[in-house]
């Protein structure tokens, strides 16, 4: 038998784990994403349950990152992301539904109020055959200044991108396609799929551009300052004011270092949405309706200025960063250089003592064989004298002259023999 990776069936269920709903025309959609600063999967978990108990439908398994199933009025899809959670309601148009309800309203009026995070994004979709003016202002709550056709033309979607009183972006999208209803339900679909992702990765994508522009001042004025610590780098004179300026250096580099720390995450998360974004715009193959904008040129004429934001702010930290480090190890080596001057100038001070002590060391040395001489041969002098007058008469100042450079040799080879011992030893 084939010993498969542990982690075989897990890996390969993911590119099936998130497939595109199925879509009848008429219908409405609605939308949520929550964003979560500390995620909790199961209250969410439990949030999904108690509304499957309410209609008596399946329940969901812990460990599960999607949820698809089909209630009694309407389909819910729930999908767990990494930084967000999306529901997406699915029901089919009904008479009230035409007079503005939205599919929200199948739900317990404070089921939603307790799921766990807060709303990022918000959307409402109405799918409908009919493209009268005022019905589609009726769905959308204002005039649609944004329009394409899709799917060759066979279907257009409307929308202002603004939030009506709920708080919800909506969309009206006309299908008049005349193909197969199998094939129409998955074009629907993908299509809502794809305009939903826009909109919730959009402002994921736009969460780091209040973090750039509260970094953007901070990071102007942190280059000011290194600005400033390199001008003073060429006129420093002493070592006490090297010092002094690479601990200011320091600091400087421990800021910056602090912004992109705190900052980093929500930057790459931005360029990562911001590409999701794209690559959905150019799926949809959209074509121009008279007199209006396209939704993905509008969408990309405002929020790429946004992103571009954001990621000159990063560059801007990784720039400064950079600066930061050179200048840093320029002073370093203005500093390095200073001690070493400074070392060198303290060696040959004590080099100069070293020898001065060594010469006071050998005088004393002479000094000492002499003195040591001195008293040994006038211990031999009245050893002599004594030995003339009470024995035997002798010429003592002849002995003396011949023991006298004896003597000395004597204590000059045993002087020079010990201090080769203990220099030796130590």
């Amino acid at each position: 038998m084939i010993n498969f990776h542990h982690q075989h069936l897990e890996l390969h269920q993911e590119i099936h784990a998130r497939p595109s709903p199925k879509i009848s025309s008429p219908c409405v959609i609605s939308h949520i994403a929550f964003f979560h600063d500390k995620k909790d999967i199961n209250a969410e978990y439990a949030c999904i349950n108690e509304l499957a108990k309410i209609y008596h439908v399946n329940t969901i398994g812990e460990g599960t990152n999607s949820y698809f199933q089909e209630f009694e009025h309407f389909n819910l899809r729930w999908e767990n992301h990494r930084e967000f959670s999306t529901i997406t309601i699915i029901r089919p148009m009904t008479e009230e539904l035409t007079n503005g309800a939205t599919a929200l309203d199948m739900f317990p009026e404070d089921w939603l109020q307790g799921f766990p995070g807060v709303v990022i994004s918000a959307t409402n979709i109405t799918i409908n055959s009919c493209v009268e003016g005022k019905i589609i202002e009726s769905h959308l709550g204002t005039k649609a200044s944004i329009a394409s056709h899709l799917i060759d033309n066979q279907v257009t979607v409307w929308t202002s991108l603004h939030l009506n009183k709920q708080g919800f972006t909506c969309f009206y999208i006309s299908d008049n396609s005349k193909m197969e209803a199998d094939r129409k339900q998955f074009q629907l679909g993908g299509l809502v799929l794809k305009i939903l992702e826009i909109e919730t990765y959009r402002q994921m994508a736009l969460l780091a551009l209040p973090v750039a522009k509260s970094i953007a001042p901070i990071a102007t004025e942190l280059g000011q300052q290194c600005a400033g610590i390199l001008e003073t780098m060429t006129k420093l004179n002493n070592h006490s004011d090297e010092s002094k300026l690479l601990q200011e250096l320091t600091n400087v580099a421990a800021e910056v270092e602090k912004l992109r720390a705190s900052s980093s995450y929500r930057f790459s998360a931005t360029l990562a949405y911001s590409e999701l974004v794209n690559s959905r715009i150019e799926e949809l193959e959209q074509q121009r309706v008279e007199n209006k904008d396209m939704l993905g040129e509008f969408i990309l004429r405002r929020f790429m200025p946004a992103i571009r934001t954001c990621k000159s702010v990063q560059l801007q930290l990784e720039s400064l960063s950079k600066r930061l480090t050179r200048a840093s190890d320029l002073l370093r080596t203005r500093v390095d250089q200073t001690i070493a001057e400074q070392n060198k100038k303290l060696l040959e001070s004590m080099n100069r003592r070293s020898h001065l002590q060594l010469r006071l060391q050998q005088t004393v040395e002479g000094l000492s064989v002499a003195a040591i001489s001195y008293y040994l041969i006038s211990l031999f002098k009245i050893f002599l004298n004594a030995i003339h007058h009470e024995f035997y008469p002798i010429n003592e100042y002849l002995i003396l002259s011949i023991l006298t450079p004896l003597v000395l040799i004597t204590v000059f080879l045993l002087v020079r023999r010990m201090k080769k011992h203990f220099v030796d030893q130590f």
